[in-house]
């Protein structure tokens, strides 16, 4: 990080307040919130299916990433991180996936988990 960015990131610029409010509404996932800032992301940046599809199937592949910046990583350049911040948001709306409190991203979505599956296949019935 620049001698610049550590300077703004000090003083609370809006970049690092807005982007702390993103990720304190995905941790929360209120609907309203989040359909509200879907909606928004949508409108500054138009995502393609393909690219949702490319999250989708890599977050199946890896079930898990540390952070955005990981899942970034890797996908190897191929999408912009506005772009992929507009998907996050939407998987999250659509309970495909969670942010957690350490900022990792988990998928949650049984359709395409095997490994949940097959955990939830050994569980105990109630």
């Amino acid at each position: 990080m620049s001698a610049a960015s550590k300077q703004r990131a000090r003083k609370g610029s809006p970049a690092v307040i807005k982007q702390d409010e993103f990720v304190q509404t995905l941790i929360e996932g209120k609907k309203p919130e989040l359909d509200k800032l879907v909606k928004e992301l949508a409108g500054k940046n138009n995502t393609t299916l393909n690219s949702i599809l490319k999250v989708e199937d890599l977050f199946r592949e890896h079930i898990e990433f540390n952070s955005r910046s990981h899942l970034l990583r890797e996908l190897k350049g191929s999408m912009k991180a506005p772009i992929l911040k507009t998907i996050i948001a939407r998987l999250v709306y659509e309970d495909k996936i969670v942010i957690n409190h350490d900022r990792s991203l988990t998928w949650i979505d049984t359709k395409g988990n095997k490994k949940l599956n097959a955990q939830f296949n050994k569980a105990k019935p109630i």
